[in-house]
């Protein structure tokens, strides 16, 4: 089973959308894409955080056309790491995938227009490549344990991971009873990885398995201790349809949070949170407990959350009055 196809996705899910014009708030300073004016306030907008100071890694597929891409060419890649080939050559060539390009320009897009697609467009990027993308062999996932420990070696404390595995090419180890944190080998070593590090933040897509036969969220978004973004509808209010489910049978909520996934399915919105846990980081040094409670207590579905939508979408609004309490 593929990954999350998530290429395959972008002219059926943007056909099938309204308008991109309506994708845009323009209320505020700048005009941020609908997954951002979704949990958008005038306050939190007028602190203009940007993520500067913060490391941030992206684990993905590819970075193609990533030096000319009008929302990421200006952004701060410190370092970046090709961990299939170890090709700095063609790292960002428009011969490579460029999943890694889309995913990061919503972590801190922003062009000349001011358009935004993600809050971090003044954060340092460390980039690493570790999937391959027309197959699915396990050694994908032992590649991203890799790419964990050279961000944390590069001192990097909040990691994005839009990627999910659920069965192998060439293993067929796991199941959808599986999804307990505590099987996969990405979802082993990033709880052992969590529990050692209080301070590192990894946010994780929940896939785009929701309409498939897997339904579920994927590995190693099952671990507890990570951040799970699921992706909602245009209102925020309901599950989009490909949008990784969690399990009944563990004891915590996935996916914790939702926005809306724009351009390229749920691969999407776990950048949009990073970016916004970027912008928190630099307005108030806190842990990854803090961030996470916090997210949780200032989404909109925090009294009823379910494996759909989990707690819903967070309002920065609420954001700024909880950060400040934990102070």
């Amino acid at each position: 089973m593929k990954k999350f196809a998530f290429y395959l996705l972008i002219i059926s899910f943007v056909s099938s959308c309204k308008e991109l014009a309506e994708f845009y708030t323009k209320e505020y300073k700048y005009s941020y894409a609908r997954p951002i004016g979704l949990m958008m306030s005038k306050e939190f907008d007028t602190l203009n955080l940007s993520g500067k100071g913060i490391k941030i890694g992206v684990i993905d597929v590819g970075f193609g056309n990533f030096k000319t891409n009008e929302f990421t060419k200006n952004l701060n890649v410190i370092s970046f790491k090709d961990f299939i080939e170890d090709d700095t050559t063609n790292f960002f060539s428009d011969q490579e995938s460029d999943h890694g390009t889309i995913v990061t320009k919503s972590i801190g897009g922003k062009n000349n227009e001011n358009r935004v697609h993600g809050l971090a467009f003044n954060a340092m990027y460390y980039l690493a490549k570790t999937d391959i993308y027309d197959k699915e062999p396990i050694d994908d996932e032992k590649r991203m344990i890799r790419a964990i420990d050279w961000l944390i070696s590069q001192d990097v404390k909040l990691i994005n991971i839009s990627l999910g595995y659920t069965i192998f090419d060439d293993d067929k180890t796991y199941t959808n009873r599986d999804l307990n944190g505590k099987k996969s080998l990405s979802s082993i070593y990033i709880d052992s990885i969590l529990n050692e590090n209080k301070d590192v933040i990894i946010v994780v897509s929940a896939g785009n398995e929701g309409n498939k036969k897997w339904k579920n969220i994927t590995f190693p978004s099952d671990v507890r201790d990570v951040i799970t973004v699921g992706s909602s509808d245009f209102d925020g209010l309901k599950r989009y349809e490909s949008s990784g489910i969690g399990v009944d049978y563990v004891d915590y909520i996935k996916p914790e949070i939702v926005t809306y996934p724009v351009p390229t399915g749920n691969s999407n919105t776990a950048p949009v949170i990073t970016g916004l846990i970027g912008c928190l980081l630099e307005f108030e040094t806190t842990d990854r407990g803090v961030i996470k409670r916090i997210l949780m207590e200032s989404s909109s579905n925090f009294n009823s959350p379910n494996e759909e939508i989990g707690y819903g979408v967070p309002s920065t609004n609420k954001i700024l009055e909880k950060i400040k309490n934990y102070r």
